[in-house]
C-alpha cells in the first residue's frame, strides 16, 4: 500500500507538471545562427517571420499549441539552412538554433543561371545583397533540378577543385575563373598573365596546380612571362606549353612578373601568419591544460 501510494503521488505530480508546462506561455524566442558564413546569407527577421507565419505569432502562445516538429521541418526546407533544432527551456523560452550552409563554389550554367554549391553538393540560390568570394566556374551544362549521373560527377569534380583553390591564398588571388568545355574539360583563366591553362578533367587538382606552380616559378626566372599562349598541365608527368608567334609579346611582362612576385610574397607571409597562429593556438591549449 505504501509503494502504491508513492507511485500514485509521483504520477500525479508528473501529470500536473506536464499540464503546467503545456499551459505555460512562450515567453520569447531565442534564435542563434551558427556556421562558417556567420549569418551572411540568413536573416534573423526573415526566419522569425517564417516561423510566425505558420500558426500565428509564437510568443505568448501556450506551449501545447506550438508544434516544434513542424517548425523544424519548415526551417530545414530552407536552402541555406542545413540543420535546425528547437526546444523549450524551463522558463518557457523557445530556443532555436540553425546552422547555415557554407558556399564552396559559384557556378554559371550554359543557360545563364547561377548558383552556389556547398560541401554536400546542395545547390544554393544567390543572395540579393551579398556575394560570396568563392572560386567561379562557368559553362556547367545543366539547369535541371535533378541532375544526370554525369552532371552529378562533374559537380563533384567542381567541388574538389574549388576546395583546393580556396585553401590556397595564391590560387585564390590568381584564378579568375574556371571554364568548362562541352567535353567536360577544365580551363583556367588567370588574373595575372595572358595564358590559358588547360587542366584537363577535374581529377587530381592538387597535382595539376603544383605542376603549374613549378612552371610559374621557372618562367619568372627566365623573364619570359608572355612568351606562352597556352599551358597544359592535364598530362600525366609533364607540362606542355605553346609559344606565341611573332616578337611583340613582352609589352606587359615587367608588370605581370611584378604582380606574380607580389602574390608569391603575400602567400609566404600568409603561410608565416598561419604557422604563428597555429603555434599561438597550441600555446593557448597547453596553458589551458596546465
Amino acid at each position: 500500500m505504501f509503494w502504491l501510494l508513492v507511485t500514485v503521488c509521483v504520477c500525479t505530480l508528473l501529470v500536473a507538471g506536464i499540464k503546467s508546462k503545456n499551459t505555460r506561455l512562450c515567453s520569447k524566442i531565442d534564435l542563434r545562427i551558427i556556421g562558417p558564413a556567420d549569418g551572411l546569407f540568413l536573416d534573423k527577421k526573415e526566419i522569425l517571420r517564417l516561423m510566425n507565419s505558420i500558426n500565428g505569432p509564437i510568443e505568448h502562445t501556450p506551449l501545447q499549441h506550438i508544434n516544434l516538429n513542424s517548425l523544424e521541418d519548415i526551417l530545414r526546407k530552407q536552402p541555406w539552412i542545413s540543420k535546425a533544432e528547437l526546444y523549450f527551456t524551463n522558463q518557457g523560452v523557445l530556443d532555436v538554433e540553425v546552422v547555415e550552409r557554407e558556399p564552396i563554389a559559384r557556378i554559371f550554367t550554359i543557360g545563364g543561371s547561377s548558383f552556389y554549391i556547398d560541401s554536400q553538393l546542395v545547390r544554393l540560390p544567390l543572395h540579393p545583397n551579398y556575394v560570396a568570394r568563392k572560386p567561379v566556374f562557368t559553362g556547367f551544362p545543366s539547369d535541371a533540378p535533378l541532375l544526370k549521373p554525369a552532371d552529378s560527377a562533374l559537380l563533384r569534380d567542381i567541388l574538389n577543385m574549388s576546395k583546393y583553390i580556396y585553401s590556397n591564398p595564391f590560387w585564390m588571388a590568381q584564378v579568375e575563373q574556371i571554364d568548362i568545355s562541352a567535353d567536360r574539360q577544365f580551363t583556367m583563366v588567370p588574373k595575372v598573365g595572358n595564358q590559358l591553362v588547360f587542366l584537363g578533367d577535374g581529377k587530381n587538382a592538387d597535382a595539376k596546380f603544383k605542376k603549374l606552380m613549378i612552371f610559374y616559378k621557372d618562367i619568372l626566372r627566365t623573364a619570359s612571362w608572355n612568351r606562352y599562349v597556352t599551358i597544359h598541365v592535364g598530362y600525366k608527368g609533364q607540362i606542355v606549353a605553346t609559344k606565341r608567334d611573332g616578337q611583340a609579346v613582352y609589352s606587359d611582362t615587367t608588370a605581370a612578373r611584378r604582380n606574380m612576385e607580389d602574390m608569391f610574397k603575400k602567400q609566404q607571409l600568409q603561410a608565416m601568419k598561419d604557422t604563428t597562429g597555429d603555434r599561438n593556438v597550441t600555446r593557448t591549449r597547453i596553458n589551458e591544460q596546465l
